[in-house]
């Protein structure tokens, strides 16, 4: 009898546990239960993973220090969470009570607010397939300008023949990624001005003009000036 009344309750924990885990395309599914408050996971995913080189230089993170911010999500507000970026795998850790947690990009989170940046989570097609990430949101209005940050992890490399020693493990920073959306349509990837100016038609006189006498380029910066002028419009 005890042994039927235990196996009844670990098929119920193990159910129960089945159905909080977060989608099969999450950094963290299956490795923890989400608090549906938070829609947070434990991070214990990298309890069972291989110990990390003794050396990795960069960093994965936007900022290496958790810094108090705020979590905008369908459930409400969450203020003064202490949380960094990881630009690598793309999501938001948190911290609690010395433990992390991780927040992954899904439609349940609006707006992830840190001191260096403002996150907004938004799916991309690519090959046929929709996947959520963060974004950096540039402005917004009419017309979304959103930035993907990138960093690749480059692994250690022995030691050549006439070395002594090898080279570590690195990440590096790679070149942002820029995106638009266009009345809340869909996110497209602006691969030059020129191509994004054809989705501009309003407007389009107004628009070329200060394109040209600005000599506004895919830089972060003129980005931004060509977003904000088409805004006020």
């Amino acid at each position: 009898m005890l042994k039927i009344f235990l196996l009844l309750s670990l098929t119920i924990t193990l159910t129960y546990l089945s159905a909080q885990t977060l989608p099969a395309n999450a950094h963290g599914a299956g490795t923890g239960v989400n608090i549906t408050d938070h829609l947070l996971i434990a991070d214990a995913k990298r309890l069972t993973q291989p110990e990390a080189p003794e050396r990795i230089d960069g960093t994965p993170y936007l900022e290496d220090d958790f810094q108090e911010g705020t979590v905008v999500t369908v459930k409400g507000v969450f203020s003064a969470v202490p949380m960094r970026y990881h630009v690598e795998g793309d999501y938001v850790e948190f911290r609690q009570k010395d433990v992390t947690y991780i927040l992954d990009p899904s439609p349940s989170v609006k707006k992830v607010s840190l001191p260096a940046a403002q996150l907004v989570v938004d799916h991309y097609d690519i090959k046929g397939a929709s996947l959520y990430g963060y974004y950096v949101l540039l402005d917004s209005g009419k017309l979304t300008l959103l930035m993907k940050k990138k960093t690749m992890l480059h692994p250690a490399q022995a030691p050549k023949a006439i070395e002594t020693d090898g080279k570590p493990a690195r990440y590096e920073k790679q070149g942002d990624e820029f995106f638009y959306k266009l009345n809340g349509g869909a996110v497209i990837e602006i691969v030059s001005v020129k191509k994004m100016l054809e989705a501009l038609t309003d407007h389009r006189d107004e628009v070329k003009t200060f394109v040209s006498q600005e000599k506004i380029s895919k830089k972060q910066r003129d980005l931004v000036r060509l977003a904000e002028y088409y805004n006020q419009l």
